[in-house]
């Protein structure tokens, strides 16, 4: 028979203001590495080496904190929905029995199966924003390898958006010739060129209105990035349509399913390593009992196991959910395929780094601010206002 938990808790008001609040001060702090590790993944160093391109990493707090706000919403979002969708699903399977203090039970299985129902719904709810901040910090690069480049006397355009314009002719080899941005959109003969390795099309495509109206838009937002968020959901609803906002949703999906499973089976088999004869009948995790400085090493070694299985499917996805994903990309294998292939293994490990210390920070402080939250929730739930 499958052990039974009673069910009792913080209110559902008091869960989702505590969690959400926690969740989005978390993520606007800890936000700069988002930023810094997602230019990472997407920038080809290789090239920007090659063509002694200036570098494109942030030079004010702004511009580090660039699609901070597509993030935050999406976080917000996010929590809403797995505190409401997890209350739900566990009501939903609970037995009818109850303890001795009246309150509800359910199994273990059945709290597994509600984890995955809500953990699926909050995935399908942070995948809009993060096409939406991928977008903008990509304006942001964009912007200052325009502005840089300029500043360094490179004559050319490094989107290659005005010299395809100018001749109306595709550039021979332009990739091999010169550095065209990852970040700029890439116009039909850019996209002909890279598809066929950099080998030149016969012509410039251009066959109906509707596909030079997007190609003027292109131009457009390559010469003026967008950098605000409602600027950023307009561009990408013009180019791409809806679809633009659900670019990445299976990889996602792997990618969440993958850092679940590597984070439990690591601090679950790593906390057996240290006290494999455990016959403590305190109400701790799997009845193992630990020191502060243990549990730190516990929360640091799972991180790292987490970053270092899981950062290919994490750049895979920032890929996937680029300005160009769909275009140049056909589906995960083939992306992380082509990674490999052009910019070698260590591409599928770019921004382990910055996305390791967020990981192992963002833990901790998001439940130290949950605590401090909660707390302060509590207390004023139980004031009165406007009393004699």
């Amino acid at each position: 028979m499958s052990e039974e938990i009673s069910v009792s808790g913080d209110s559902l008001l008091t869960a989702l203001l505590s969690g959400t609040t926690a969740a989005a001060i978390s993520a606007t702090l800890t936000y700069p590495l988002d930023c810094i590790k997602t230019q990472q993944q997407l920038n080809d160093s290789g090239k920007m080496q090659k063509f002694n391109i200036p570098g494109n990493y942030p030079s004010t707090i702004a511009q580090l904190f660039k699609g901070g706000s597509a993030l935050v919403v999406g976080t917000v979002m996010k929590n809403s929905a797995r505190l409401v969708s997890y209350n739900w699903s566990t009501k939903f399977m609970t037995s009818d029995s109850s303890d001795s203090h009246g309150h509800k039970k359910i199994s273990a299985p059945r709290i597994v199966i509600a984890g995955v129902m809500s953990g699926f719904l909050e995935t399908l709810w942070i995948i809009p924003f993060e096409n939406i901040k991928i977008t903008m910090i990509q304006n942001m690069t964009l912007h200052n390898e325009i502005a840089r480049a300029a500043k360094h006397g490179i004559k050319y355009d490094v989107t290659g958006t005005t010299v395809l314009n100018k001749h109306h002719k595709p550039t021979a080899n332009i990739f091999s010739k010169q550095y065209v941005s990852p970040h700029a959109y890439f116009t039909a003969d850019i996209l002909s060129q890279y598809r066929a390795n950099n080998k030149p099309t016969s012509r410039f495509q251009v066959a109906t209105k509707h596909h030079t109206t997007k190609e003027a838009l292109k131009a457009k937002y390559n010469k003026h990035p967008t950098m605000t968020f409602l600027g950023t959901i307009r561009e990408i609803y013009s180019l791409k349509g809806l679809k633009g906002f659900s670019s990445g949703t299976c990889i996602t999906m792997v990618r969440q399913v993958a850092i679940s499973t590597v984070w439990l089976s690591t601090y679950n088999a790593t906390r057996q390593l240290l006290d494999p004869h455990s016959n403590s009948n305190e109400q701790s995790w799997f009845g193992h009992k630990h020191t502060a400085f243990q549990s730190l090493g516990l929360h640091l070694f799972s991180s790292i196991a987490v970053v270092a299985l899981t950062e290919p499917l994490d750049v895979v996805k920032s890929h996937l959910q680029s300005k160009n994903g769909k275009q140049i990309y056909k589906d995960s294998l083939s992306t992380a395929f082509r990674l490999f292939m052009e910019q070698g293994y260590r591409s599928l490990w770019k921004g382990a780094l910055p996305r390791g210390i967020k990981i192992t920070v963002n833990g901790g402080l998001t439940a130290s601010i949950y605590n401090y939250v909660d707390q302060i929730v509590g207390v004023a739930g139980g004031q009165t206002v406007f009393a004699e």
